[in-house]
């Protein structure tokens, strides 16, 4: 699936995805309530890696709204993404991702090293954002 981030002033974002099958679809958002949350996704599902988290579950058909996201992993993805969206708001220290992971996958193994490569890929995701001109877009993959 590419997911396109066209950013359209200070306050509005637009998504776009075009997944595997042919189908798409466009979601203008608010950028101070989503944009970061949706960076935390992308960072987190892919580093992880969930498959069936938010992204996995939109490029499998889901809508962009997420009211029908029913993937496996949803609710683990998003009680990563909501305080990941705030370190990276902040540019939070790697310690901080560890903090959050520690306490939502305490079990898990190797949380140092998974820390970095998440806080790795927000930061390289929200230099990104910060680089695309107004009216421009970035372009993603979910694979």
């Amino acid at each position: 699936m590419e997911i396109t981030v066209t950013k359209l002033s200070d306050s509005e974002h637009r998504i776009t995805v075009q997944r595997a099958d042919g189908s798409q679809e466009s979601k203008t958002l608010n950028s101070r309530s989503f944009l970061f949350h949706d960076i935390a996704h992308l960072a987190v599902e892919k580093v992880l890696p969930i498959r069936a988290g938010f992204w996995g579950s939109v490029a499998q058909g889901a809508r962009l709204d997420s009211s029908d996201c029913d993937g496996a992993d949803v609710s683990l993805a998003e009680s990563l993404a909501g305080p990941i969206q705030v370190l990276i708001k902040r540019d939070a220290a790697i310690t901080a991702y560890q903090q959050v992971l520690a306490r939502v996958l305490p079990e898990h193994q190797g949380l140092p090293e998974l820390a970095a490569q998440i806080h790795g890929e927000a930061r390289k995701l929200k230099g990104q954002w910060r680089a695309t001109p107004y009216g421009d877009s970035m372009t993603l993959h979910w694979s």
